[in-house]
């Protein structure tokens, strides 16, 4: 009897034990609950998100490297950190789900803030604002979108572009692409009457990728680009929210943008 009483004690330990295991706790010894954050320092690295096809933000370059504006960020935020940045390059229509899912720490992709993604996630202060512009051939003569009947516009899928040509009367169809580069190659082989795209990688494009566009009328609305981060993780949304404004009052932030826009894109 006492011998069956010992095996029991020990079965109902073991199943004491695995549930302590499986049960998905994140809270620390000292009873504090767990935050991506300690994970980051614990391994020393920090995973961020980005499409990797957003010229100049964030592109994979004749040698096959990862670079770009919103990359030189995040490296100088993981440095302030004390840890190393590793990129992970996702299609923008996923990349939510992918932060969500914890498949990532977090995203620097030059993501615009909304409504409907703070439902999902925290963002950081801005690193920097940009406009959504429509491009189009030199000789479309037009002066604003709204004057191009039945247009067929170029996207890029899951932008907030998309939702805004979805309430244009005008807009006969929108055609919707993986990147930018994609998107303007499109209406260069007259697939399109042009694109909406932000501002500053429109001109990108026409400069550095021979794009024969040009930005026709004037930006159809400025939006808020920053951080965004699992809403179950505000440690690490302070600690990089903290780590932001010390590369922006260190001239760090004015360095990178200087190298990639010849200005410091957060004061125009």
């Amino acid at each position: 009897m006492i011998k069956k009483i010992s095996i029991l004690m020990v079965i109902m330990m073991m199943v004491f034990l695995v549930g302590c295991v499986d049960n998905g706790d994140t809270t620390t010894d000292t009873g504090v609950e767990a935050d991506t954050l300690d994970s980051i320092i614990e391994r020393g690295t920090m995973t961020f998100a980005m499409t990797g096809a957003y010229p100049p933000f964030n592109y994979i370059d004749t040698d096959g490297e990862l670079i770009g504006f919103d990359i030189d960020i995040a490296n100088a935020i993981a440095e302030k950190l004390g840890v190393e940045a590793e990129p992970v390059t996702v299609l923008w229509d996923g990349i939510i789900g992918g932060l969500t899912s914890e498949r990532f720490d977090m995203i620097i992709g030059s993501m615009a803030v909304t409504e409907d993604r703070l439902k999902q996630v925290n963002f950081t202060e801005p690193y920097y604002y940009d406009g959504a512009q429509f491009f189009g051939k030199a000789d479309l003569d037009v002066q604003d979108i709204s004057e191009i009947e039945d247009a067929v516009v170029g996207v890029v899928t899951g932008t907030t572009f998309q939702n805004f040509l979805e309430n244009m009367d005008n807009v006969k169809d929108i055609m919707q692409f993986e990147s930018d580069i994609d998107n303007m190659r499109a209406v260069q082989q007259g697939r399109t009457d042009g694109l909406v795209t932000g501002l500053l990688v429109g001109l990108n494009g026409i400069e550095n990728f021979d794009m024969p566009l040009e930005p026709i009328g004037d930006p159809l609305y400025t939006e808020a680009c920053a951080i965004a981060i699992r809403k179950e993780d505000p440690k690490l949304l302070e600690a990089v929210d903290n780590a932001l404004q010390e590369i922006i009052e260190d001239g760090t932030y004015a360095e990178i943008s200087e190298k990639w826009f010849g200005v410091n894109i957060l004061e125009n």
